[in-house]
């Protein structure tokens, strides 16, 4: 009896990591194609990863559990909350330490986007501070922390509230640039009807990948089973990973 219940212990301890990744919180934001919401539900190439990478480790992701919510919000949980997951995040040198990876998941480059209309020539990042030009960012998005890491002035960086606000903003005139993601950026203005050939992008500001962002905290092996996972996925031909020229 003694050697059942410590065989059945120690199955339960082996367990745990796989069962602990739906127990995890997950975040993810609006940034088509990869995760967004439409029509009430959440869609996109992450979600569907992430949908696989569960399905691989043996358990069922209910989309309905990954909570949706403005970007600053879910980078300020994955940085402060345990056992939180921030999706789709891009993978940087400064953010290495703040976080646990899981992925890629796919390339992603950001760019400096001025409308065709409204263009100011940008040879350099020192146009913004010299020329008096404005750039419109996501609040802790990569594009604008990289603004920031280059020099770039605080003053010169105004905030929206979401990527179709921005998106707006560029295309009224409001502003001079918007730094965002290149594919994400044209997706969006697919969507509202705008002429892609109509927004230029002017400036590479980052060429990086997009990654599951875990709480630093989080038990390593729940990472490397999920990393696992996600291998075992990709090695059946599945997801297979992007390059920038997709």
């Amino acid at each position: 009896m003694k050697a059942r219940c410590l065989s059945l212990v120690v199955a339960l301890f082996l367990s745990f990591p796989v069962v602990a990744l739906e127990r995890l919180t997950y975040y993810t934001e609006d940034y088509p194609p990869f995760n967004y919401g439409l029509g009430g539900k959440l869609e996109g190439y992450s979600v569907e990863l992430l949908e696989a990478i569960f399905s691989e480790a043996g358990v069922e992701l209910d989309r309905n559990d990954v909570r949706l919510v403005p970007w600053a919000r879910g980078y300020y949980a994955a940085l402060n909350q345990p056992n939180t997951v921030l999706f789709s995040t891009t993978r940087t040198p400064a953010r290495e330490s703040l976080f646990q990876w899981v992925g890629p998941i796919s390339p992603d480059r950001v760019v400096l986007l001025a409308h065709r209309d409204h263009q100011k020539p940008l040879h350099d990042l020192a146009d913004l501070s010299d020329h008096q030009r404005h750039v419109v960012v996501i609040r802790d998005d990569i594009g604008a922390q990289r603004l920031l890491e280059e020099g770039v002035p605080e003053d010169r960086l105004h905030y929206a509230i979401n990527n179709s606000s921005a998106l707006a903003m560029l295309a009224a005139g409001r502003i001079d640039y918007w730094a965002y993601g290149e594919s994400v950026a044209q997706w969006l203005m697919e969507q509202q009807g705008f002429d892609v050939a109509d927004f230029i992008p002017l400036y590479t500001l980052n060429e990086a990948e997009l990654y599951f962002a875990l709480h630093p905290e989080t038990d390593e092996e729940l990472v490397q089973r999920m990393q696992s996972a996600l291998d075992s996925v990709r090695a059946k031909g599945l997801f297979p990973l992007r390059t920038f020229d997709d």
